[in-house]
Protein backbone atom coordinates (compact mmCIF):
# COMPACT_ATOMS: atom_id res chain seq x y z
CA UNK A 1 0.00 0.00 0.00
CA UNK A 2 2.59 1.97 0.67
CA UNK A 3 4.40 1.31 -2.18
CA UNK A 4 1.57 2.76 -4.38
CA UNK A 5 1.43 5.73 -2.24
CA UNK A 6 4.89 6.67 -3.02
CA UNK A 7 4.27 6.39 -6.88
CA UNK A 8 1.14 8.52 -6.44
CA UNK A 9 2.57 10.88 -4.12
CA UNK A 10 5.78 11.68 -6.25
CA UNK A 11 7.79 13.42 -3.16
CA UNK A 12 11.28 14.91 -3.70
CA UNK A 13 13.66 12.09 -1.82
CA UNK A 14 14.19 15.10 0.75
CA UNK A 15 11.17 15.14 1.75
CA UNK A 16 9.77 11.74 1.86
CA UNK A 17 11.65 10.88 4.84
CA UNK A 18 9.66 13.22 6.87
CA UNK A 19 6.40 11.91 5.53
CA UNK A 20 7.42 8.32 6.30
CA UNK A 21 7.99 9.06 10.15
CA UNK A 22 4.40 10.08 10.05
CA UNK A 23 3.21 7.30 9.37
CA UNK A 24 3.79 5.80 12.52
CA UNK A 25 0.99 3.31 12.04
CA UNK A 26 2.68 0.94 9.84
CA UNK A 27 5.86 -1.23 9.85
CA UNK A 28 9.31 -0.22 9.86
CA UNK A 29 9.70 -2.77 6.68
CA UNK A 30 6.41 -1.05 5.23
CA UNK A 31 8.17 2.43 5.46
CA UNK A 32 11.67 1.35 4.36
CA UNK A 33 9.54 0.05 1.03
CA UNK A 34 8.11 3.58 0.82
CA UNK A 35 10.87 5.35 1.31
CA UNK A 36 13.05 2.98 -1.38
CA UNK A 37 10.16 2.72 -3.95
CA UNK A 38 9.28 6.97 -3.83
CA UNK A 39 12.71 8.16 -5.45
CA UNK A 40 12.92 5.00 -7.85
CA UNK A 41 9.79 5.06 -9.68
CA UNK A 42 6.85 7.90 -9.35
CA UNK A 43 4.62 9.92 -12.20
CA UNK A 44 7.38 12.46 -12.87
CA UNK A 45 9.64 9.47 -13.51
CA UNK A 46 7.76 7.64 -15.82
CA UNK A 47 6.78 10.89 -17.43
CA UNK A 48 10.05 11.32 -18.20
CA UNK A 49 11.38 8.08 -19.35
CA UNK A 50 8.08 7.84 -21.89
CA UNK A 51 9.18 10.99 -23.44
CA UNK A 52 13.17 10.57 -23.49
CA UNK A 53 12.72 6.64 -24.46
CA UNK A 54 9.22 6.07 -25.70
CA UNK A 55 5.72 4.93 -24.22
CA UNK A 56 6.64 1.10 -24.82
CA UNK A 57 10.25 1.50 -22.53
CA UNK A 58 8.24 3.22 -19.57
CA UNK A 59 5.53 1.04 -19.70
CA UNK A 60 8.52 -2.46 -19.03
CA UNK A 61 10.77 -0.31 -17.34
CA UNK A 62 8.51 1.29 -14.85
CA UNK A 63 6.88 -1.99 -13.32
CA UNK A 64 10.16 -3.89 -13.58
CA UNK A 65 11.40 -1.38 -11.34
CA UNK A 66 8.75 -0.80 -9.01
CA UNK A 67 9.14 -5.35 -8.41
CA UNK A 68 13.09 -4.62 -8.12
CA UNK A 69 12.59 -1.75 -5.72
CA UNK A 70 9.77 -3.29 -3.70
CA UNK A 71 11.49 -6.69 -3.35
CA UNK A 72 14.96 -5.35 -2.27
CA UNK A 73 13.50 -3.50 0.32
CA UNK A 74 11.48 -6.16 1.68
CA UNK A 75 14.26 -8.40 2.00
CA UNK A 76 16.73 -5.75 3.66
CA UNK A 77 13.47 -5.27 5.92
CA UNK A 78 13.29 -8.85 6.76
CA UNK A 79 17.11 -9.04 7.06
CA UNK A 80 17.49 -5.83 9.46
CA UNK A 81 14.60 -4.91 11.07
Amino acid sequence: MLAGLAVLLALCSEADAFVAASLSQFSLTARLVFLVVGPAVDIKLIALQAGTFGRGFALRFAPLTFVVAVSSALVAGWWLL
